[in-house]
């Protein structure tokens, strides 16, 4: 674990060089300011001054990067208000979202990859197949698209409210009674919550399912094809003993690094999700973010969302020494 950490710190200040750097091909942010009929040329200077502006791009990332080691994510230049303020009112709705997408998509995959293997090349598998072709090549936002227009019609059909909403959530309100309390101040009671999000989830779940059951029945085909497998179904033990303790927890290995690496995809495909179910996480804020030439936001929401991928990568190899205990050993 001190190993990982170590080795995070290295890929974030990669991450970091690298997104200031292409920020910085971008639009001036003092050019923003300089257009907002409501600012002083005094509240420019001290801006400019406080994240220093004036001086080179080598020395602003410096600047900015000695500000973020201490816990400064900066200050927005649409409302001046500190960019952790604006992110932890967020937050919790994006985690929310990616957390019950990866739950249902685990829930879905795992045991449909492990049905289709152990009956491969039978209708079942060929129909799985082909499913989960279909479902790869559709984006999540087009999912969502169609999830909401199949709403709507089958509300209509049905004249009577669904238990579903198709998009738009209030605004969200950060909370002092923590994490849950932030996501039901900003979208009601827990019913309401699930209501809100249970088209969203599925919409970017679809990826992963389908490609989380495609490696889950690779590696259990690989795994029930060893020879310590056929010979503890010659030594005449249990088939399902032999299926969960000696095939899918083996199998189950790389699908820990496959699920940790795809932390990354639910955060890239939460942002066009929010956006098209009109969910105030913080993808919506980063799109919006972007659109007003925000850099301090845009930087701290990438900051935190590699900061989150590295986490589950460290998540990741703590499960492989659960799963397979010689990994502790190494």
């Amino acid at each position: 674990m001190v190993r990982r950490l170590l080795e995070a710190i290295p890929a974030l200040i990669v991450v970091s060089v690298i997104m200031f750097g292409l920020l910085a091909l971008g639009p001036n942010p003092l050019d923003t300011l300089k257009q907002n009929p409501n600012i002083t040329s005094e509240d420019v200077a001290r801006l400019t001054k406080m994240n220093g502006w004036d001086k080179p791009v080598t020395q602003q990332y410096t600047h900015w990067a000695t500000h973020f080691v201490k816990g400064d994510l900066g200050t927005s230049t649409v409302d001046y208000r500190p960019a952790w303020d604006k992110i932890k009112e967020r937050l919790p709705l994006t985690l929310m979202i990616t957390g019950m997408s990866m739950v249902l998509s685990l829930a879905i995959a795992l045991p449909i990859g492990a049905y289709v293997a152990v009956r491969k090349y039978s209708k079942a598998d060929y129909a799985a197949t082909l499913t989960t072709f279909a479902m790869m090549a559709s984006p999540s936002f087009f999912v969502g698209l169609l999830l909401q227009l199949f709403a709507l019609k089958l509300q209509d059909a049905l004249g009577g409210t669904l238990l579903v909403y198709t998009a738009g959530a209030p605004q969200c309100v950060a909370s002092s009674s923590g994490f849950f309390g932030t996501v039901f101040g900003c979208m009601g009671t827990p019913v309401e919550v699930f209501q809100r999000l249970a088209l969203p989830v599925f919409a970017l779940s679809i990826l992963q399912i389908a490609g989380w059951s495609r490696y889950m029945r690779s590696e259990l085909l690989g795994v029930l094809g060893q020879e310590y497998v056929r010979s503890a179904m010659a030594k005449g033990l249990p088939a399902r003993l032999v299926f969960m303790r000696h095939a899918m927890r083996n199998a189950l290995l790389p699908i820990v690094t496959i699920v940790a690496l795809d932390v990354a995809g639910l955060f890239g495909g939460a942002v066009i999700t929010e956006r098209v179910f009109g969910l105030p996480g913080m993808g919506n804020l980063l799109l919006d973010s972007l659109g007003q030439k925000d850099i301090p936001v845009v930087l701290a929401i990438v900051m935190i969302g590699a900061g989150l991928v590295l986490f589950m990568n460290m998540v990741a190899d703590v499960l492989y020494g659960v799963l397979d205990p010689r990994v502790r050993v190494g």
